[in-house]
C-alpha cells in the first residue's frame, strides 16, 4: 500500500541558515576526504614504485653473479652491511632443495617462494610489512634470486602523511567554518532586520487594532439591544455589524500571537498533564461534533506530562479539532490519538474529510493558506500557523500526512516533562 506524502512546516530563517552551513561543511568535508584518499593514494603509489624500481636494479646486479660458495654468509654480511642498515635481504635459491641456500642483509623469514615459477624471470612478493622481486639467475640454471625489502619506513612515512592531512583538513575545516559562519550572518542580517520590523509592525498593529475593535464591537451590541423585534432590518445591519466585529477581534488575537510566537521558544516551561488538557477540549467539542452528525473516536493514554505552557497548549489542541470537525462532512469521523515514545509525547487528530494533494500539503502550514477558497465558515487561516509555531516554541515538531478524498492527520510530537 501506497504511503501517504507527509508535509511539515517551513523552517525558520535561523534554522536554514545553520542547515544550509552544515550541508556546505558536509560538502567540503567529503570533497576534502576524497582529496586526501587520493593523495595518499598517489604518494603509496609512488613510493611502491620507487621501492620496486630499486629492488628490480639490485635483482639485475645479483642475477649477474654467481652462486656463493657455502659458508661464505659471514663474509657477505660483513662485506655488504648497506643491505641490513636499508632493511633489505636477498636470498638464493636452488630448484629442489628447500629453503634459501644462502642469504645477505637483514635476516628476515619470508616463506617459500611462489609456486609456478616454471617460464616466469621475474614474480613479486608481498606482505604487510614486506615487499619482495624473485628472479631467475643469469648465469646459474636452477637459482632463484630473492630481493626483499623490509616497508616499515614506507608506512612510517605514510602514517606521518596521514596526520598532516588530517590537521590540514581540520584546520581548513575551521576556517572554511568561521568564513561561512561571518558570510551568512552578514547575508542574513537584513533578512533578520525585515522580519524583526515585520514582527514588530504585527504587534504594534495588533495592539492598535484592539481599541477600535472592541469599541465597534460594544456599539454593535447596544445597537442589539435597542433595535426592534427579529425581522428588523436595523437588528439584521447591527447583527452582521457584531459578527464582522467579533470575526476581526480573532483575526486580531490570531496575528497577535503569531508575533509573539516568532520568538521560538518560550521563557519558563513549566509540566503540564497533557492528559487532563486534551481531556477537557475533547469535552468542550463534543457536542459541536454531534451536531454535525460526526463520530468521534477516542484513543487518549492518561497521565502524560509535557513541558511548556498550558495556555498555549489549549489553543494548539483546540485549533487541530476545529480544523478537523471544519473539514470532516456530515456522517464523518474524527479520530484523536496520544501516546507516549520515547522522550517524547505524540498527540494526532484525523479527520475523513476532502483531504490535501502533494501540491497543497507544503503550504499547510503557511499563514493565511485556506483548502478551500471561501471564508463561509469564519477561519482566519492562521489555525494551522499557529499550531505550527506553538510546536516549534515548545521543541517539538508537526507533520501532516493526507490524500485527496481520503482526510488529512495531523501528528505533533511535544517533548515529555519526565
Amino acid at each position: 500500500m501506497k504511503r501517504p506524502p507527509t508535509a511539515r512546516p517551513a523552517r525558520s530563517p535561523r534554522r536554514q541558515q545553520i542547515d544550509l552551513l552544515l550541508l556546505y561543511l558536509g560538502s567540503l568535508t567529503a570533497v576534502l576526504v576524497l582529496f586526501a584518499v587520493v593523495v595518499r593514494q598517489g604518494f603509496q603509489a609512488q613510493q611502491l614504485a620507487d621501492v620496486r624500481s630499486h629492488l628490480r636494479l639490485i635483482g639485475e646486479d645479483f642475477s649477474g653473479l654467481p652462486l656463493p660458495s657455502p659458508g661464505t654468509e659471514k663474509d657477505l654480511q660483513e662485506s655488504r652491511k648497506d643491505f641490513a642498515t636499508a632493511r633489505q635481504q636477498v636470498e638464493w635459491f636452488v630448484a629442489g632443495r628447500p629453503g634459501s641456500v644462502d642469504r645477505l642483509g637483514e635476516l628476515h623469514t619470508l616463506g617459500p617462494l611462489p609456486k609456478n615459477l616454471k617460464g616466469q624471470q621475474e614474480v613479486w612478493q608481498q606482505v604487510p610489512d614486506w615487499i619482495a622481486l624473485v628472479r631467475r639467475s643469469d648465469v646459474v640454471p636452477g637459482v632463484w634470486i630473492r630481493v626483499s625489502e623490509n616497508l616499515e619506513s614506507l608506512q612510517n612515512r605514510l602514517h606521518q602523511l596521514d596526520a598532516t592531512l588530517g590537521v590540514a583538513i581540520t584546520v581548513a575545516l575551521l576556517l572554511s567554518a568561521a568564513s561561512a559562519l561571518l558570510l551568512a550572518r552578514r547575508s542574513v542580517a537584513p533578512l533578520e532586520r525585515s522580519l524583526s520590523r515585520l514582527r514588530q509592525f504585527s504587534l504594534d498593529a495588533s495592539h492598535e487594532l484592539r481599541g477600535p475593535l472592541a469599541a465597534l464591537a460594544a456599539n454593535a451590541e447596544m445597537g442589539l439591544l435597542d433595535s426592534g423585534a427579529e425581522g428588523d432590518p436595523q437588528l439584521r445591519r447591527f447583527e452582521a455589524i457584531a459578527s464582522a466585529a467579533a470575526q476581526m477581534e480573532r483575526l486580531v488575537d490570531d496575528l497577535l500571537l503569531l508575533a509573539r510566537q516568532d520568538e521560538e521558544r518560550i521563557d519558563t516551561p513549566r509540566p503540564v498533564d497533557f492528559s487532563a488538557l486534551l481531556a477537557h477540549q475533547v469535552a468542550l467539542h463534543r457536542d459541536a461534533i454531534e451536531l454535525k452528525r460526526q463520530t468521534l473516536t477516542l484513543d487518549l493514554t492518561p497521565g502524560l506530562q509535557v513541558l511548556g505552557q498550558a495556555t498555549l497548549l489549549n489553543r494548539l489542541a483546540r485549533n487541530l479539532l476545529d480544523n478537523a470537525m471544519r473539514y470532516t462532512p456530515e456522517g464523518g469521523q474524527v479520530t484523536v490519538q496520544s501516546y507516549r515514545r520515547g522522550s517524547f509525547v505524540v498527540f494526532s487528530v484525523q479527520d475523513s474529510g476532502i483531504g490535501l494533494s502533494e501540491e497543497e500539503l507544503p503550504q499547510v502550514f503557511d499563514r493565511f493558506w485556506r483548502a478551500r477558497s471561501d471564508r463561509s465558515d469564519g477561519g482566519s487561516g492562521l489555525g494551522l500557523a499557529i499550531v505550527s509555531r506553538i510546536c516549534s516554541s515548545h521543541g517539538g515538531d508537526i507533520r501532516v500526512t493526507s490524500q485527496p478524498g481520503e482526510g488529512s492527520r495531523f501528528i505533533v510530537e511535544l517533548p515529555t516533562s519526565s
